[in-house]
């Protein structure tokens, strides 16, 4: 469903913050970049099984930006990637680094609630995570995506206790590429 992986030197921080979220996504992997491509992305992805590459980069050692790229085939059958969106990130807070933050294990489901969204940039994030989750989304979830606003767009986690689990992001606003 979806892999999950960084630019080229990811910071020691955006390490963290790729294994704080694939440690709460049911169906996420991650992979170590290193030298592929995003060809060479896709192939990995096609093999394992994804549909969905999500690619974070990092400026100043925080995680700055995330990439989200949908695997698909070009008229000749070639295994192409599709921009779907650039979000851009103001800010994480990891698990680690929030007290009230708790462990989850085994997560097989999730939802999203949206009710807190004001402007297009979060309706379209809210979107955008129903299409990519669209399998593994239930009405009795295992994890909740909240999405709120305020001066940021603030993306966060919690378990079926109402707990907060992994990271919790603020985005500036979302470069649609569609």
């Amino acid at each position: 469903m979806l892999l999950v992986t960084t630019s080229r030197r990811p910071s020691p921080r955006t390490r963290s913050f790729i294994k704080d979220l694939v440690s709460i996504i049911p169906s996420a992997s991650k992979i170590n970049r290193g030298h592929k491509s995003l060809v060479e992305l896709a192939i990995e992805a096609n093999r394992l099984g994804y549909q969905y590459i999500l690619i974070v980069s990092d400026c100043g050692g925080n995680p700055s930006s995330i990439a989200i790229y949908e695997v698909t085939e070009d008229t000749s059958g070639h295994l192409a990637l599709k921009n779907l969106a650039v979000i851009k990130v103001r800010g994480v807070k990891l698990s680690r680094e929030n007290p009230e933050s708790s462990k989850t294990y085994g997560a097989s489901s999730l939802s999203i609630n949206y009710s807190n969204c004001v402007s297009s940039d979060c309706f379209y994030i809210a979107d955008l995570l129903t299409k990519i989750f669209e399998k593994i989304l239930s009405e009795k979830p295992d994890i909740i995506i909240h999405l709120s606003e305020s001066k940021y767009i603030e993306l966060k986690f919690t378990n079926i206790h109402g707990k907060p689990v992994g990271p919790v992001l603020r985005i500036i606003r979302v470069e649609k590429r569609q």
